[in-house]
């Protein structure tokens, strides 16, 4: 019966979905999953009376004109801040007054976030709002149904109202920030603005796209078989009904406990991979909280302990002008060198000239600066002094600072560029790019040694590198015989690598590693993607008109073909590897740390995903293995606390089949 098979794909696709974005602990591979996704569709499509709101398929909405304010039925209060331990024992201080006697206490890390309040009825989705002012937020329903760590049908039949935090990871905010810079839009400033601005689209297909996750931290429980007696156990509720909790909790006996808890993720919360301020600690037992009750903005028995700003001054010494490989012009700060978050800074992004007006930075001001994400330095604003008045006020260059070509605005774009494709900045730019990680992964091949082989003539372009000798190597600065034999041979190795690799490597303007990905595997060869037009290359899934048309226009352009030729007589394939992925590896998760002998980290992800394995870049309870190399760092150390099975080198390639 048709509506049984339905039911069945939708339970399967859900049960799958919360096992990989709840538990980070997926069951299927991609490939299954995405199998199935696409059958509920077709069924859905030929019996649209059988959809119901929590199908899978609903995530994806559609077009809102506007958000609809929404009167939230319990209050959403703030939290009084705390900044220190005797401002915490203070604070513990009340609490012991009204409740007599050592009170548990309940720790949480402060997720830097959008609140946002998720109604459930029967166990069914049916209203998420912004927090907005507390009493009134937005109804952004549609949009939150795309975050796939928002349950659509809860695993008990409850009603319940719970509340949650949306962030996006450190590794996502990096990849949209790179994306806007690549397309020359305005980038975001840190995690919690590119969320809320994410969840704020009025086309939830946009928010779809952000990797936007969850964590829940309380429920409000109207209906249900079990009403827990303190916040701890309704934690764990809040799991058994099918949300994704913080596995960094702890339930302490007093304050001393909670102390300690703050303290050690002080340093702790910069391997994580999502951005957290501070700690939230309540009192653990509901009674006591309702003895305890509110203030006027806030609860009594709550109170949020804010880490130390990571932001210090410094004085402004110059204004670097950068040009990337599209042509794209950025201002980068030169700064007096000054310690934050544990590393020396002397350089942070200023993103564009825009950001330079509103903050009105000068070059000899004094400025604070930050870690977005507690990873990129950057500029957040000028220090009141009084010097700042008398210093020239920036302009912006009008021409290339490299080749003095006219520096011009593109359509729709805030970034100024240097459209001369003969730039040495562009040039070197995307020599840089083409050997780097991301693409041909060439060791030993860096900036300085670019640089030196463009000035001396001997690379102007990619297939430059594959032309040279031994010794064109030994003409550079400081190389002898074994540098220049292990960049030779570098070099040489690359031509091996994998055609998605060749073609991220190249440039092109909007294909990074992902979306080259989408590409060879709807043309593996290069005569195909050549030959491919423009309406075929608009009909990969996952790829826009925008993208289609840079790739065409790439593969049309004669120089270029040209020196796709020059590649190909000089020993390059380019026939993407189709090899079959395989389940060997289903629902296990890799964590790689340290130096491997054999492959590169990135290879030996490849490898773990083609067995149906997934890797993670933090390691946790739901950790399978960490694959040590040498010079681990700091999450080996995290497996041995947790206990996660530790391989060496060896045993890995045992485990994969390569030994």
């Amino acid at each position: 019966m048709i509506e049984n098979e339905i039911k069945k794909l939708r339970d399967e696709l859900n049960k799958y979905s919360y096992n990989y974005y709840v538990l980070d602990n997926p069951l299927v591979s991609d490939f299954e999953y995405d199998t199935l996704f696409k059958k509920l569709q077709e069924l859905e499509s030929l019996h649209p009376d059988l959809i119901t709101p929590d199908s899978p398929t609903q995530r994806v909405g559609g077009l809102s004109t506007k958000f609809e304010e929404h009167k939230h039925k319990y209050r959403l209060y703030s939290l009084d801040n705390t900044y220190n331990e005797d401002e915490l024992r203070k604070w513990y201080e009340r609490v012991q007054k009204e409740c007599p006697g050592e009170v548990e206490l309940v720790c949480e890390l402060k997720i830097d976030g959008l609140a946002i309040a998720l109604t459930y009825q029967n166990g069914l989705f049916t209203t998420g709002v912004t927090r907005g002012d507390g009493i009134v937020g937005e109804n952004i329903t549609q949009n939150l149904k795309t975050v796939k760590a928002v349950p659509l049908r809860l695993f008990k039949n409850a009603d319940v109202e719970v509340r949650g935090e949306i962030y996006m990871p450190k590794t996502s905010f990096e990849k949209l920030n790179a994306e806007c810079l690549e397309n020359g839009e305005k980038t975001f400033a840190n995690p919690r603005n590119a969320a809320a601005g994410s969840l704020r689209q009025l086309d939830s297909t946009i928010t779809a796209k952000r990797d936007l996750s969850m964590f829940t931290y309380t429920a409000i429980i109207e209906k249900s078989d079990y009403i827990p007696k303190t916040h701890w156990d309704s934690l764990q509720y809040i799991k058994e009904l099918g949300f994704k909790t913080n596995p960094n909790i702890k339930l302490v006996k007093n304050i001393e406990g909670a102390i300690e808890f703050c303290e050690e993720w002080k340093t702790k919360r910069f391997d994580l991979n999502y951005a957290t301020d501070g700690v939230v600690i309540k009192v653990n037992r509901f009674d006591f909280q309702n003895e305890l009750g509110f203030t006027s903005r806030a609860p009594k028995w709550a109170t949020a302990f804010k880490f130390p700003p990571e932001e210090i001054s410094t004085k402004l010494l110059d204004i670097e002008i950068g040009v990337g490989k599209t042509g794209a012009v950025t201002p980068v700060a030169v700064l007096e060198p000054v310690n934050l978050a544990g590393s020396v800074v002397s350089r942070a992004s200023l993103h564009n000239f825009d950001e330079i007006e509103r903050l009105d930075i000068r070059i000899g001001d004094r400025v604070l600066i930050k870690k977005a994400a507690e990873i990129i330095p950057k500029v957040i604003k000028v220090v009141d002094s009084n010097e700042h008045s008398t210093l020239p006020v920036y302009i912006p260059p009008k021409t290339c600072p490299q080749c003095g070509s006219k520096l011009e605005f593109r359509e729709g774009e805030v970034n100024l560029y240097c459209n001369n494709d003969n730039c040495p900045s562009i040039i070197k730019a995307k020599l840089e790019y083409f050997v780097s990680k991301e693409a041909m992964d060439i060791d030993f091949i860096g900036p300085s040694v670019i640089s030196q082989l463009y000035n001396l003539n001997l690379v102007k372009s990619p297939v430059d590198f594959y032309k040279l000798k031994m010794d064109d190597f030994m003409k550079l600065e400081l190389v002898k015989e074994k540098s220049a034999s292990n960049m030779f041979t570098a070099i040489q190795e690359s031509k091996t690598r994998p055609f998605s690799r060749f073609l991220t490597a190249l440039s092109i303007r909007h294909v990074g590693k992902e979306t080259a990905e989408l590409i060879v595997n709807e043309f593996p060869t290069i005569e195909g993607l050549k030959a491919a037009s423009l309406e075929a290359l608009s009909n990969i899934e996952g790829i826009g008109g925008k993208i289609a048309q840079s790739v065409y226009d790439y593969f049309h352009n004669p120089a270029n073909l040209d020196m796709i030729d020059e590649f190909i007589s000089l020993g390059f394939e380019f026939n993407h590897n189709l090899t079959e992925k395989t389940d060997e590896l289903a629902g296990k998760t890799f964590v790689l740390t340290g130096t491997l002998e054999t492959m590169t980290r990135d290879e030996a992800g490849e490898k773990i995903k083609l067995k149906g394995g997934k890797t993670s870049s933090s390691v946790s309870k739901n950790t399978s293995y960490v694959v040590a190399g040498a010079n681990p760092g700091s999450k080996l150390d995290k497996a041995e606390k947790l206990g996660v099975i530790i391989l060496n080198e060896d045993e890995f390639l045992k485990l994969i089949g390569i030994r």
